[in-house]
């Protein structure tokens, strides 16, 4: 234990001090954030670059005990998993160069998600996996070929998780300080020797940085520190687990510890995803966000979260300890208290969430009725021998796409006049009011030969797939008539003009 408490006291220094050189040297080369008055609301420009000092500070207990290995017994430990632990250092390296190259050129959502892949599929392939999930009515659930996809989603998920929590001066590193203490009296319960040293070394350098993160804030993570923080939540926790018991609480207590940032990772996604916006676009309505909105200062709204996640800390530990009956009531408070937070925080009813599902759901169907009707109509077209044949067909995959009415306009040609068809679905009424139609035109190589109006009333309006399909079906109308005629009709010159839709 006093070993233990040395990397922690060792870490902790160094990240002080390694802070304090960061900050100066930062300010002097430029690297600092500019508030926006949107996202950014700090009054001044404040130096970026916290993810150098923590990984340095987090390195050094284990680099000291890697050179004096005579000063504790913890290093055999460590020259045991040393294949281990220098691909854990590799990667965090890599998470940190990722996140900076981010803050300083803003690379694009796939190629930071490309990076994160790549770097927890390297991690899984060292050996950090979860190969089973905690039960707690019986033996652990063996994942088999889904210990791949669960560890990445696991990685991915701490890292993201914690980047979006740094939104306040002091959260992320401060919500890392408590979920770290838990992580370290779990190992602590197993007697996980390695993981106990890990988790100190963490602990102390994030503590030392948030001496100079908490709000008002001297320097901030950057989205190098905050993917650094959720990689090394993430790659600790399975670190030793090679006990059956250990491999069981692997996933299941850091879930719960981290609870604050995961909840708030799935209310963005349930709330980017009911809006229609892209999951990666910033917003401010995560929970310290709205916290701040009510009228929370900075300082008490990252003070609340951390009494959050400190509550929940102590949830993960009763849960390593408890008893399978207690183990109920407490999973029982966890979903009813994570219900009533994404209920609150994501805006979002869950009976409009499920409106939602249900809509999407007809829109797939209705995409997957129209793509069969289309592939019916081309096939029967490759055998028709006039017009109002071929428009018979089309009119039935119209039908079958879920459109009301239709009209094909064919320019006068060397082969044909000037022709109009029309179809009206059986049944429809005549009005007139909120209508959704879109404008294709009818062509072959190079010319236009005409043009298909296709439409519906305004609460069935198509997705993008549905109109690739109606663009799909105009192009086999324009195949289809120079079959017939043998070569294009004269008509028109082809432009460039997109569909049009109107309502």
């Amino acid at each position: 234990m006093t070993t233990i408490g040395v990397a922690f006291l060792t870490a902790f220094g160094c990240s002080l001090l390694l802070t304090r050189a960061i900050m100066f040297l930062a300010v002097r080369l430029g690297a600092v954030d500019l508030p926006d008055g949107f996202r950014k609301l700090h009054g001044r420009p404040v130096p970026f670059g916290g993810g150098i000092p923590v990984f340095v500070a987090f390195a050094a207990p284990t680099i000291g005990l890697l050179l004096f290995p005579e000063i504790s017994t913890i290093s055999r430990d460590i020259w045991e998993h040393i294949g281990r632990l220098r691909l854990l250092y590799a990667c965090a390296a890599g998470v940190l160069v990722l996140g900076m190259l981010d803050d300083a050129l803003e690379l694009k959502p796939g190629w930071k998600i490309a990076g994160q892949l790549a770097i927890a599929g390297a991690a899984y392939w060292g050996g950090f996996r979860i190969d089973s999930l905690s039960n707690p009515f019986g033996s652990p659930l063996e994942l088999g070929a889904f210990a791949l996809p669960v560890t990445i989603l696991w990685f991915l998920g701490c890292m993201n998780a914690v980047n979006l929590l740094d939104g306040l001066d002091g959260l992320a590193a401060g919500v890392t300080v408590f979920a770290g203490g838990t992580l370290l009296v779990v190992a602590l319960h197993f007697e996980n020797i390695l993981a106990m040293f890990l988790m100190a070394s963490l602990t102390g350098a994030s503590l030392g940085f948030l001496i100079y993160n908490f709000p008002p804030a001297r320097i901030f993570l950057g989205d190098g520190g905050s993917l650094l923080l959720g990689f090394l939540i993430a790659s600790l926790s399975l670190v030793g687990a090679s006990r059956k018991a250990e491999t069981a609480v692997a996933l299941f207590i850091p879930m719960v510890a981290l609870g604050l940032p995961i909840v708030d990772t799935m209310v963005a996604i349930v709330r980017r995803w009911y809006k229609r916006l892209p999951i990666s676009s910033p917003d401010r309505q995560h929970i310290h966000h709205l916290l701040v909105s009510m009228g929370f200062s900075h300082r008490r709204a990252v003070i609340t979260l951390y009494l959050v996640t400190v509550s929940l800390g102590a949830l993960a530990f009763l849960m390593t300890i408890a008893r399978s009956e207690v183990v109920v009531l407490l999973l029982g408070t966890f979903f009813v208290v994570g219900f009533v937070s994404v209920r609150l925080f994501s805006g979002v009813r869950l009976q409009d969430a499920l409106g939602k599902m249900y809509q999407d759901r007809l829109r797939r169907e209705r995409e997957m009725r129209a793509r069969l009707a289309l592939e019916r109509a081309a096939a029967r077209c490759a055998r028709v021998q006039s017009l109002p044949q071929m428009w018979r067909i089309c009119e039935e995959a119209l039908e079958g796409s879920g459109m009301e009415w239709a009209k094909l306009t064919l320019f006068a040609g060397e082969h044909s006049d000037y022709q109009v068809f029309t179809w009206e679905k059986p049944g429809r009424g005549s009005e007139t009011v909120g209508v959704w139609s879109v404008t294709l035109p009818v062509r072959h190589d190079g010319r236009r030969m005409g043009e298909l109006v296709v439409g519906r009333s305004l609460g069935g309006a198509a997705g993008g797939e549905i109109l690739d399909l109606f663009r799909r079906l105009s192009a086999l109308i324009g195949q289809t008539l120079v079959r017939m005629h043998g070569r294009v009709a004269a008509g028109e010159p082809a432009g460039d003009k997109a569909p049009e839709g109107g309502g």
